[in-house]
């Protein structure tokens, strides 16, 4: 059956007015998912039916996305930390998924994420190729206190397999410098679009909660 994706580009707005998300200086969480969602969407052409989804809250989206049986939905976000140092990708799926689905699914995004650093990022001219040294990327299970903020990004899904995207920090020089530009948000859209093609194709049966 053809892929059908929701994405969430940054569940805060709406939260209150003029909510922009994490920042530094002038640069904007929200500003980044949005190009992050653009990517996704250019990726999937006539492929995969792709959702952004921006009226609501978290609630109203999930109920949408279980009604309209999608596959997959994705809570774009961009950490931040008191402590420049923080520089690692996370992506979160519900510790009650079924195996085979959020699991497997969080593993292939942080997993292409770490080959697109280590392949090089376009950076802002669109020809120089910037490799990150030492960038990781894992797949968390929101599970317990320290993850409730995640797991409440997708808590509300039942049939689509929820990851909360989390893929550097804004208070980072060097993820600024790698991954802040239009070249590399776009990129990063299609590495997250690929990742959910490729589950799809082999995801296991039987729902994912």
């Amino acid at each position: 059956m053809r892929l059908m994706v929701s994405v969430d580009h940054m569940g805060r707005t709406g939260k209150r007015t003029g909510d922009r998300g994490a920042s530094h200086g002038r640069t904007f969480e929200v500003d980044l998912t949005w190009r992050i969602a653009e990517g996704i969407y250019r990726a999937a052409r006539d492929r995969v039916d792709v959702i952004i989804a921006t009226h609501g809250d978290y609630s109203q989206r999930h109920e949408w996305a279980n009604r309209e049986r999608v596959d997959v939905y994705l809570a774009l976000h961009i950490n931040a930390s008191t402590s420049p140092t923080a520089d690692y990708g996370a992506f979160f799926y519900h510790p009650a998924t079924s195996p085979g689905n959020g699991d497997r699914l969080a593993g292939l995004m942080a997993t292409g994420m770490m080959d697109l650093a280590r392949r090089g990022v376009i950076q802002a001219d669109g020809r120089t190729r910037a490799r990150a040294r030492g960038y990781t990327a894992r797949a968390i299970s929101a599970a317990g206190q320290t993850w409730r903020n995640p797991r409440y990004t997708i808590a509300g899904l039942r049939r689509p397999v929820g990851i909360c995207c989390e893929p550097w920090f804004i208070s980072s020089p060097a993820n600024r410098a790698l991954w802040c530009n239009t070249g590399a948000l776009l990129e990063v859209g299609r590495v997250y679009l690929d990742a959910c093609e490729r589950w799809h194709q082999t995801k296991s049966p039987g729902g994912t909660t």
